[in-house]
């Protein structure tokens, strides 16, 4: 087990080895790989539901894929392990870790029979700061639906109103799925694209998601015949969402989302 009151090397005098395949961080923080900072995710994703722009919204941005939930990854290999000098410096390297932070160093391996940590502990007692102005960049942002009216007439007053909608070409969820099993076959794709669009809309501390005519919202039903939305901090998936029912007026249902 990782002890993260302590500095250093956690394994005993005779088990140090200072050789790594991972520079990680634990918390809220993911790795934006493109330019080599931290940041916050939960900071970035209340920004997002207030419609501000941020790290979600900039398309000049590419994250790591290996930002997992409480654990971010600066450095990941599967095949050459680096030195103690090299993830020390890959970690000053990085932008915007905050003061304090303790980076681990880790290992991919352990001693057989020892339960004791082969981890590295190095804490930030500098920070090396980066500004980022972000902005709302993204195309799908500028988008908006294609051969719906009323979609396309609610997106244009939701960002009237200060919402950022985010338009993007619907597509078949269980195409989508029976697509990942046959590209593990080597077979050939089918065609997964719907008539029309769907958007999912973020301002005034929610969340919104609707889609054109009577389709369905990324797979989910109840999103045919209605207008979805939850709180920030309190969505969990669509099924489970507020609904406002698309018979409803425009200027109804932009009143009852700045609300």
């Amino acid at each position: 087990m990782r002890n993260n009151n302590k500095i250093g090397h956690l394994a005993p005098k005779g088990y140090r080895v200072n050789l790594f395949n991972s520079i990680e961080i634990e918390g809220d923080y993911h790795y934006c790989q493109s330019h080599n900072f931290i940041f916050n995710s939960v900071v970035e994703y209340q920004k997002l539901h207030l419609g501000l722009p941020c790290y979600y919204t900039d398309k000049r941005f590419r994250s790591s894929r290996y930002n997992f939930y409480k654990n971010c990854k600066i450095y990941w290999t599967r095949f050459k392990d680096i030195s103690l000098k090299s993830s020390i410096r890959r970690t000053l390297n990085c932008y915007n870790i905050p003061v304090g932070t303790i980076v681990h160093f880790d290992k991919s391996w352990s001693f057989s029979g020892k339960k004791f940590s082969t981890s590295f502990n190095f804490k930030i007692r500098k920070e090396n700061k980066i500004d980022i102005q972000y902005e709302v960049s993204k195309d799908g942002y500028f988008n908006n639906f294609s051969n719906c009216d009323f979609s396309k007439q609610l997106t244009e007053e939701l960002r009237k109103n200060g919402f950022l909608v985010y338009v993007e070409k619907n597509e078949s969820f269980l195409g989508n799925m029976i697509n990942s099993a046959i590209s593990l076959s080597g077979g050939d794709l089918m065609d997964t694209e719907i008539e029309g669009d769907v958007a999912i809309a973020y301002g005034h501390n929610k969340i919104i998601g609707f889609s054109s005519f009577k389709n369905d919202l990324y797979g989910y039903s109840n999103g045919c015949d209605n207008i979805l939305w939850d709180v920030y901090g309190e969505f969990d998936k669509w099924s489970r969402c507020n609904e406002i029912s698309k018979n409803t007026s425009i200027e109804e249902i932009v009143e009852i989302l700045i609300s």
